[in-house]
């Protein structure tokens, strides 16, 4: 008798692999968005000021767990860049690129071309951070410098110490409450800042890729299986921020078609691209999408379609002028309380984190 056996993939590994083609996917996304070098030097500077203070405050802890051994720094949201902590959330890394001396504290902290600066910023959320929750955002760092920068084998590596530590559970239920956009993150992009080019700085990174430290943060990494119940919260994450970005996506374009139009006063086109925004995000209320938002991963997307579209708007005023006239012109603009753009704040509003207030 002949047996019709039917081959089927895991759940966990369709998951896994749905979610490892989402990174695939976004990663060119996320390339427009790299630092420039300039940017990288700027930052470079914010970092070594961070952690100058923070030595000075006894504020640079040390890890010492799991066969990792390093220092990082507790600072404060007030004293970090906003470009910064938007980007990055409550913990980021430095790669420095020229190197400096602290000579006031002794050789000990003598910082060298190559060498890495973590912080965790402490109170970045309404509550302070648990000591817990403070080393695995440490640890994550750590496995940005031992991947060059990968967001989502660090993300893996803390994870799997919260796992070692028997506290995956309540990890994953402090994101929940605390930043659940974390979990869209995870799978959405591959760094958050690209190492500047250069042999000596690529010769003195891979000196500690041969070390045994970073050897056993690999091990870690690849003996670390994401277990079934949060691969399935990772894939909610996903797909809602995909289905987001789809309502969003299709909210400008009905917005750009009303905005080239000439036919109808200035005040009519910003009420009815108001009405599109409206409805596109009363539709994402309606699916209860907001709360799964993952600013880092919508905002440079929001950013660029409100330029064409603020664009699109300015086309359609100097149509109109030359239609009206002048006179009449400026006396529809004036009813509609506009000057020569499209009225950036609220719901129109260039800055997606001011537009989630109005959701």
């Amino acid at each position: 008798m002949e047996m019709s056996l039917s081959l089927r993939q895991s759940p966990m590994l369709e998951l896994r692999q749905a979610l490892e083609s989402s990174l695939e996917q976004s990663l060119m996304v996320r390339h427009e968005l790299q630092m420039a070098m300039v940017l990288y030097q700027k930052r470079e500077d914010v970092c070594t000021r961070l952690y100058k203070n923070a030595l000075k405050k006894g504020m640079v802890k040390q890890y010492a767990r799991h066969d990792m051994q390093f220092e990082f720094a507790l600072v404060r949201k007030k004293d970090v860049p906003e470009w910064i902590w938007k980007d990055c959330g409550h913990a980021f890394s430095h790669c420095l690129m020229k190197g400096w001396d602290c000579f006031f504290f002794g050789s000990k902290y003598a910082m060298a071309r190559g060498s890495w600066l973590l912080f965790v910023i402490h109170d970045f959320h309404r509550e302070p951070m648990p000591d817990s929750a403070v080393g695995y955002a440490a640890v994550h760092e750590r496995g940005e410098m031992v991947t060059l920068g990968d967001h989502n084998l660090a993300s893996k590596l803390e994870f799997s110490i919260a796992a070692k530590e028997s506290k995956l559970k309540w990890y994953i239920e402090w994101i929940k409450q605390t930043c659940p956009e974390k979990f869209a993150d995870i799978f959405s992009y591959q760094t958050h800042f690209v190492l500047p080019e250069g042999e000596e700085l690529r010769q003195t990174l891979e000196v500690f890729q041969a070390s045994k430290e970073a050897r056993k943060v690999k091990q870690l990494i690849e003996e670390f299986e994401w277990p079934l119940t949060l691969l399935k919260l990772l894939k909610q994450y996903d797909d809602a921020n995909r289905q987001a970005l789809g309502i969003i996506l299709d909210m400008f374009l009905m917005a750009g078609d009303v905005a080239i139009k000439a036919n109808v006063s200035v005040i009519q086109t910003v009420e009815h691209i108001k009405a599109v925004f409206q409805r596109g995000f009363s539709e994402m209320t309606s699916q209860d999408l907001k709360r799964y938002l993952s600013i880092v991963r919508l905002e440079g997307r929001w950013k660029d379609q409100r330029n064409e579209l603020g664009n699109k708007f300015s086309e359609m005023l100097t149509r109109r002028e030359k239609l009206l006239g002048i006179d009449r012109y400026l006396r529809e603009l004036d009813a509609a309380r506009v000057t020569n753009s499209l009225p950036t704040d609220g719901i129109l509003s260039p800055d997606f984190r001011e537009v989630l207030r109005y959701i």
